[in-house]
């Protein structure tokens, strides 16, 4: 083998394993066009030469949403203006949830809305700002900003900041200087913002530009592997009279004749895994992910009793989707909080994810991208058994399954 054709052969196996040397740049202001942003507050457009503009009062949170599209793992870059110093920044794996908890007698769905997830933080007022990760809404500073990627900016002038996101490692550049870097699993997707706040501001009103907004999508899924083959229950089991069918690519649970509690469990039975799946409530009832279980038919009338651990899915709003609980032992493990971001994390009427990962007895759980749950379970005691879907309590319109993938570990 000559050390040429050498050269090319390790280069074509790193781009296999790789999945960011082969991902593409994508302009999320396409044509220079603001399509698939959404306004929430303040005022926000976009010049003939792309550069998108924010305005906004004094004190106004103004945000503008991509909405197109949501990302785990990606890199993202773009640059900032700040023509009068003031407060921004930029939204990753974040949610436009209801503002938790609820004021006395507040409806949810009449609850003024607020940004979740993790920000770069923009401050041209100090040195030491931009740069900053943040939980928005949440914790706060996680992370401040390093001097020597401070030394980078420029006052009133263009700079460039860019975020890489892989699992649980958040990391922000500036000017290609590490500035701050996180690992941390609150929030492992969702959507991107930008943000303009000035906060404590001396003028009335403050502007904030960005520019060349594009991002790459690293998310490397060829590890997971598929529990549905999308046309039929090959590899599956159904238990008690509740009926499982397959249309269009979708597993539907509906209610039979009882009106009681099934469940469609794999034959396949793990022990240390990531699960994740996407769901769609159709009507009340009661409903969940099930892990570690194991089945037994009741002698005198064939009701199926299920020992296992259940991630809860739950149409409830506010309600416990994501929290665990174990079937007739323990119960909850930790008690759903109603007044909590994450009760929240469901979108009624769509479609959701769940995603579950149990290492021993740890357990972590999400909901679209929000973790609702992560425990050391010190009272466990399964540690194996299958993954089984279950229709509870009259769910007569039942629930929808589809994108079932697992992770080994």
């Amino acid at each position: 083998m000559t050390r040429v054709f050498h050269s090319f052969l390790i280069l074509g196996v790193f781009a296999l394993l790789s999945p960011a040397f082969a991902a593409d740049w994508v302009s999320l202001t396409p044509d220079n066009s603001l399509e698939g942003w959404r306004v929430l507050a303040g005022e926000w457009s976009v010049s003939e030469d792309g550069v998108i503009s924010g305005r906004a009062a004094k004190d106004q949170n103004s945000w503008l949403l991509y909405d197109k599209e949501e990302f785990s793992d990606f890199e993202l870059s773009l640059e900032f203006r700040t023509p009068v110093p003031t407060n921004g920044g930029v939204q990753l794996r974040s949610h436009w949830l209801p503002r938790m908890p609820l004021a006395e007698g507040e409806e949810v769905n009449a609850a003024p809305r607020q940004m979740y997830g993790y920000q770069a933080n923009i401050e041209t007022r100090k040195r030491l700002g931009t740069g900053t990760l943040m939980e928005e809404n949440g914790r706060g500073y996680l992370a401040e900003p390093s001097a020597d990627a401070a030394k980078t900016l420029k006052q009133r002038d263009w700079n460039t900041m860019r975020i890489l996101a892989q699992g649980p490692v958040v990391e922000v550049y500036l000017h290609d200087v590490l500035a701050a870097r996180i690992e941390d699993e609150a929030f492992i997707s969702g959507f991107i913002a930008l943000q303009l706040f000035p906060y404590e501001a001396g003028e009335d009103f403050t502007e904030i530009e960005y520019r060349n907004v594009r991002i790459k999508n690293l998310r490397d899924d060829s590890n997971w592997r598929s529990l549905f083959d999308g046309t039929t229950l090959t590899g599956w089991k159904e238990w008690g009279s509740e009926k499982w069918s397959v249309e269009d690519g979708v597993i539907w649970g509906k209610s039979g004749p009882k009106r009681s509690e099934g469940y469609l469990s794999t034959d396949e039975i793990f022990k240390d895994f990531r699960v994740r799946g996407s769901f769609n409530m159709t009507g009340d009832g009661n409903y969940g992910l099930f892990y570690h279980s194991s089945i037994k038919l009741r002698e005198d009338d064939g009701y199926p009793l299920i020992a296992g651990l259940q991630g809860e899915v739950d149409p409830g709003y506010p309600g416990p989707s994501g929290w665990v609980y174990e079937s007739y032992k323990r119960g909850w493990l930790v008690k759903p909080d109603p007044t909590s971001m994450q009760s929240v994390a469901v979108r009624p009427g769509k479609w959701n994810t769940i995603e579950i990962r149990s290492e021993g007895n740890h357990v972590t759980t999400w909901i679209n991208g929000i973790r609702v749950l992560d425990l050391v379970d010190e009272g466990q005691c399964l540690f194996e058994g299958f993954f089984a879907l279950q229709l509870h309590t009259g769910g007569a319109d039942g629930i929808g399954w589809k994108d079932l993938f697992v992770l080994n570990r």
